[in-house]
């Protein structure tokens, strides 16, 4: 599945949520449901730390697919490809720092 399909099925996703549970979607509601679901992939990664566990894998990829997920809805708020995004950005540091690697 290509990123452009995956961003699509997220937001189809969140869209089926947000009609289930009467949501009205914006980007302050989008931002920071990321910004929640990025603690909870923070305190995922911390737990063994700071409980002497051993990391939940399982559970970690969880989180991060929560991420992404809602960094797809936001972006598709603003009409942002996540792909280009990222491609562009990654052509830019190279460039910036003198690396060969670009895309």
């Amino acid at each position: 599945m290509q990123t452009q399909e995956l961003q699509k099925k997220c937001c189809e996703l969140v869209g089926e949520l947000d009609r289930k549970y009467a949501i009205e979607r914006d980007s302050h509601l989008s931002f920071t449901q990321l910004m929640e679901e990025i603690g909870e992939l923070a305190k995922d990664i911390n737990y063994p730390r700071l409980r002497g566990k051993e990391t939940d894998i399982e559970n970690l990829q969880g989180e991060f697919g929560d991420v992404f997920m809602q960094l797809c809805a936001l972006a598709e708020l603003y009409q942002i490809d996540i792909e280009k995004a990222a491609l562009a950005k990654i052509n830019i540091v190279a460039e910036r720092n003198g690396l060969s690697r670009k895309i």
